[in-house]
């Protein structure tokens, strides 16, 4: 016993100065990004559990500089908290920061990185990518999607309508938002009460809480194998069960596939993949197969509903909190739309609205820090070296309160978006980066920015949105872990703004 114990304090020192003959050498060789002092192996603990770490990021790089090294347990990452060193990064250097780490929760729930999001950068990768933008493209392709976004819009905007005491609009928008994106991916309208969606959305929040704040596993991923934390075992059975519904789903999409019929967006993907096998190429072929669908699917409907709920949550709050901007949508949706309902024949003359949801994309803090990228190669940022293989993050949301960008970063403005003549600027602020930027620029952006701004303008056309009687704004924001911010929980009062417009359906 004596013997064992001695080798293993034998074995844990020699890593220790393994890491730090390592970690010395790593010094010497290459110009780091500077950062704080921390305890080594542990890293910067108090700030990456912390569910504000966005804000103590932000607070480190007014100190070190935008570029910061920061430690997650063993590993240094880089964190990125300006718009110059992000463009530097992810679009000047091409694709020297196009990788995505392993981690051992995103391996998982990627079957492996068969996905698009976390997959890492390689010719099979883009490969996929472009055939799931094509996809996109042809499901966006005709009045699939506004026709969808209508029909689903009138099921819950009639079930709000019938509401006699101030609500939740949360769980209104969660559930309008995952039939939606239920129905673009697997082409079915369900019932607003169906027991198939209300068990996705479950899931999907489930893990969204159990899993604000990481698992342990992916700082040190073998405890996976030997002592699987309650987390860890929850996300194996979380992920399992979600997986297990789109592969039915697909499976069925596959026994009724008729070539040339495109019911939805898993539809779009067995075209593509016929396109694939029609062009020839083993190897392309690889990369849809029925697990790469999967993921693809996936992708789209999870990072989806997330994105779309987060920002109708937050939208909705800011036109309860001002009233007089609610009104200005209100009369430019009048004037443009008439007496039919929103289409997307109307989104290029509703500038101020689209402000509004911009605005919001900014200001509510809906992706925080991102999907992490990583280094494939020797690169460099800021002036300094970022070795191969580095994990790297983008501040989201320190570049939308940059106050050197911003003026008055915290004030809801979409006067920032307009020129003199209330038009829509053709170019965005440059530090305006919800959807990302350069090789691993948002995938679902084509679809997400159309969808939101319809639905926003659906809901305010028919309705007129208050806070219940003598309620004021709650100013405090519910904090998700890794930079996400949502409103605290609020409920709102709908009244129907014309007869006409509430019988229009």
């Amino acid at each position: 016993m004596g013997m064992l114990s001695l080798n293993t304090q034998t074995v844990l020192a020699g890593a220790c100065i393994g890491l730090l003959v390592y970690y010395v050498i790593k010094k010497m060789r290459y110009r780091l990004p500077p950062g704080p002092w921390c305890i080594p192996l542990i890293g910067h603990f108090s700030v990456y559990t912390s569910k504000e770490m966005h804000k103590k990021i932000r607070d480190l790089a007014t100190q070190y500089g935008p570029v910061l090294s920061f430690n997650f347990g063993p590993q240094t990452w880089v964190i990125l908290n300006d718009i110059d060193s992000v463009l530097e990064a992810m679009v000047k250097q091409k694709a020297d920061f196009a990788g995505r780490p392993t981690f051992p929760s995103g391996d998982f729930f990627t079957e492996g990185g068969k996905d698009i999001a976390f997959s890492n950068y390689s010719h099979s990768w883009k490969f996929h990518r472009k055939a799931a933008g094509k996809a996109l493209r042809t499901y966006l392709q005709g009045d699939l999607l506004e026709n969808m976004i209508q029909d689903n819009m009138n099921k819950f905007l009639n079930k709000m309508a019938e509401e006699k005491e101030p609500f939740f609009f949360k769980n209104y928008a969660d559930l309008m938002i995952f039939h939606q994106l239920y129905t673009v991916c697997f082409g079915e309208k369900r019932k607003t009460d169906d027991p198939e969606v209300q068990r996705l959305l479950d899931i999907d929040n489930d893990l969204i809480k159990s899993l604000g704040t990481g698992v342990l596993e992916d700082i040190v991923p073998y405890l996976k194998d030997i002592y699987p934390t309650a987390k860890w075992k929850k996300l194996v059975t979380l992920t399992t069960e979600m997986l297990n519904v789109i592969r039915k789903k697909l499976q069925e999409h596959k026994d009724t596939f008729k070539a040339g019929v495109n019911r939805d967006f898993t539809d779009s993907m067995l075209i593509a993949k016929e396109e694939a096998e029609a062009e020839g190429g083993e190897a392309s072929m690889e990369c849809l197969d029925d697990t790469h669908l999967c993921q693809t699917i996936s992708d789209i409907f999870f990072a989806g509903v997330d994105t779309t709920r987060f920002t109708m949550d937050w939208f909705v709050y800011y036109m309860t909190r001002f009233p007089e901007i609610q009104a200005k949508c209100q009369e430019e949706i009048d004037r443009v739309v008439g007496d039919g309902q929103p289409s997307m024949k109307h989104r290029s003359k509703l500038d101020y609205t689209e402000a509004c949801l911009y605005e919001t994309l900014r200001l509510g803090s809906i992706i925080g820090f991102g999907v992490p990228h990583m280094t494939i190669c020797d690169s460099k940022v800021g002036g300094y070296d970022v070795p191969k293989g580095t994990t790297v993050l983008i501040n989201h949301w320190a570049l939308h309160h940059d106050p050197k960008r911003w003026e008055d970063p915290d004030k809801f403005d979409p006067t920032r978006y307009l020129d003199e003549n209330g038009k829509q600027n053709p170019t965005k602020p440059p530090s305006w980066l919800p959807f990302s930027a350069g090789r691993r620029v948002c995938l679902g952006e084509m679809l997400a920015k159309p969808e939101i701004l319809l639905m926003c303008a659906n809901l305010l056309k028919r309705f007129d949105i208050r806070l219940p009687e003598g309620v004021k704004p709650n100013l405090e924001h519910n904090l998700l872990g890794f930079g996400i911010e949502l409103p605290t929980d609020y409920k709102i009062v709908v009244t129907e703004r014309t007869t006409e417009q509430s019988n229009s359906e």
